[in-house]
């Protein structure tokens, strides 16, 4: 799993330091001189969001597992286990628009507007296949080859990441209106 962390946390990392400024940030109140990189709900989003992709990783892996495409217990497992490799990687590429902003909604930042961060993304997803789909690979990496029954449970949790952080996004905002 250091393949995930190398790949798909690097490249959009370096990207989003190359991020256009947000919209209207420059009307919002500065920091606190005591404020820390967690401050302003940064802290609990971190906390509540990485437990989200460990959930919707272990969701995949027990779908795999009650639902196996193969059978035998060995290659049930192997799917299993190159399923959830998949989600977590795929979740933490979906999760780099999301966290183009802690507040604003991805689709008000510009999702795709950055070139380096849409490229990033797409070379740390295409890194992040030839691992499950070239042959060589997929024996080094220890995976097993997924159908598109699989995949598509992959990129659902994938798309669960973006819907869920959107829509916790939206009651924040509401929530900060109120308090305003």
């Amino acid at each position: 799993y250091l393949w995930i962390n190398l790949v798909t946390d690097t490249f959009p990392a370096i990207a989003l330091g190359v991020e256009p400024t947000e919209p209207g940030i420059m009307k919002q109140k500065p920091r606190g001189r005591k404020s820390n990189f967690f401050s302003g709900g940064v802290g609990p989003a971190v906390i509540w969001q990485g437990i989200l992709e460990g959930l919707l990783t272990l969701g995949v892996y027990w779908i795999a597992i009650t639902y196996p495409v193969h059978s035998g217990s060995a290659a049930i497992h192997a799917d299993a286990l190159t399923m959830a490799y998949a989600t977590l990687g795929l979740i933490q590429l979906f999760h780099a628009f999301n966290v183009k902003s802690i507040h604003q909604s991805l689709f008000t930042v510009g999702a795709f507007r950055n070139k380096a961060f849409n490229w990033a993304i797409l070379a740390s997803f295409v890194l992040l296949a030839v691992t499950i789909l070239v042959p060589g690979f997929n024996g080094l990496f220890h995976v097993t080859s997924l159908d598109w029954h699989q995949w598509i449970t992959v990129l659902g949790a994938g798309v669960a990441m973006i819907v869920i952080v959107e829509i916790v996004k939206v009651f924040e905002r509401a929530r900060r209106k109120q308090r305003a």
